[in-house]
């Protein structure tokens, strides 16, 4: 062979195994270098922003903490929508290959939800303490309407209504102060609106009651003056009953010398109008009899002479207006003994406690004044309007 031709052929042999190893390893070079650029990729891939969702999250959970939920809904309803849309966007990039993930819009919406969250919790806190606030005004302003009515009108005849008002307002208001404690401030608004309302109520109707029975308050005041003035020119005993005050006064020489507390008829308010009434009368009297222990259940006694003229004269008249029924005026009025019972309990009488009555029975005699009037004071000494 020619030496020519060997070269040539060694050389052809040569640069077909120097082809197969570049084949060989381009082969083996591709997948290494697919293996270094997904780590690359993989290395460099945005990781997802667990801590903004976290973040969010916890804001969302502290600003229900802070009863957002309560006090300021639409603003925690808005901080959890956009949270939501956050954990959305999350899990559409989850979805996608790894390299081509982009959180930067999820991170914007968990940072707006915090951000929402955050202020849902201080709006709450604020609210609320601005209720606790505003609520302890409004609780002591009733409580004060509730004592009021209580001290001035509790002890009344007043109509049913009245009453059943002022029974709901302070149920109304104990369980506004149990909610206020629990710091259920919402429970306690919508309770204590009721309460206001029922007891300014009774105290309306309590005072338009009292204001027209007081329209006799220059009579009353009359009669005690000509009764007391009576006590200094004959230098004698007189007895003043305070129907609204419950006392019973003893005035000499002009001067009050005792005085006793008085239990009444159930009806007090208003002078007595006929048999039955269960109403103590109203007028200028005097002592007919004062009857020992025998000759009374009630201890001891002192009768007063109603019904008088006046009396008479105004049941007649009553009843053929049609304002009163034909039962009779009644009788037999007095001042007796068995009183301290706490309450109104007699037919038209004036009770006083056993002590008391002893005491009035050996300073008086038949003949000496009684005067019953409605009351010594004006309704704005009494209640302070």
């Amino acid at each position: 062979m020619h030496p020519g031709v060997f070269e040539y052929l060694k050389l052809k042999l040569y640069m077909r195994k120097s082809r197969k190893r570049r084949i060989l390893f381009i082969i083996l070079a591709i997948p290494i270098l697919a293996v270094f650029v997904f780590s690359i990729l993989f290395l460099t891939a945005e990781d997802p922003p667990i801590a903004s969702i976290n973040m969010s999250q916890a804001a969302i959970s502290q600003a229900k903490e802070a009863e957002a939920a309560q006090y300021v809904p639409r603003l925690l309803v808005a901080a959890e929508t956009v949270n939501q849309m956050a954990v959305d966007e999350w899990k559409y990039q989850n979805e996608l290959i790894s390299f081509n993930r982009d959180f930067s819009k999820m991170r914007a919406l968990a940072q707006e939800a915090t951000e929402k969250a955050n202020f849902a919790r201080e709006s709450a806190i604020h609210v609320k303490d601005s209720l606790q606030t505003s609520l302890t005004g409004r609780l002591a302003t009733v409580k004060n309407k509730l004592d009021h009515f209580n001290v001035n009108y509790a002890h009344l005849p007043l109509r049913s209504t009245t009453r059943q008002n002022f029974t709901s307002a302070k149920l109304r208001y104990t369980e506004s102060k149990e909610a206020f404690s629990r710091g259920a401030y919402k429970d306690v608004g919508l309770n204590l609106d009721v309460a206001s309302k029922l007891i300014s109520k009774s105290v309306s109707e309590a005072h338009a009651y009292l204001s027209d029975y007081f329209r006799d308050l220059g009579k009353w005041q009359q009669w005690a003056d000509e009764t007391i003035g009576w006590t200094r020119r004959n230098n004698g005993y007189a007895i003043i009953i305070d129907k609204f005050a419950h006392k019973c006064y003893v005035y000499a020489d002009g001067r009050v010398k005792k005085e006793f507390k008085a239990e009444l008829g159930p009806h007090w308010i208003g002078t007595k109008q006929y048999r039955g009434d269960k109403a103590t009368p109203e007028g200028r009297y005097h002592i007919t009899a004062k009857k020992s222990k025998k000759q009374t259940k009630y201890y001891k006694a002192l009768l007063i002479n109603y019904p008088n003229d006046e009396d008479k004269a105004r049941y007649e008249k009553n009843v053929k207006n049609g304002k009163i029924p034909r039962r009779g005026i009644g009788n037999l009025i007095e001042i007796h003994g068995d009183g301290g019972k706490g309450i109104n309990w007699t037919d038209g009488c004036v009770a006083l406690h056993n002590d008391d009555i002893d005491r009035l029975y050996e300073m008086v005699r038949v003949g000496t004044p009684v005067t019953i009037v409605g009351s010594l004071r004006s309704l704005k000494e009494i209640n302070g309007f």
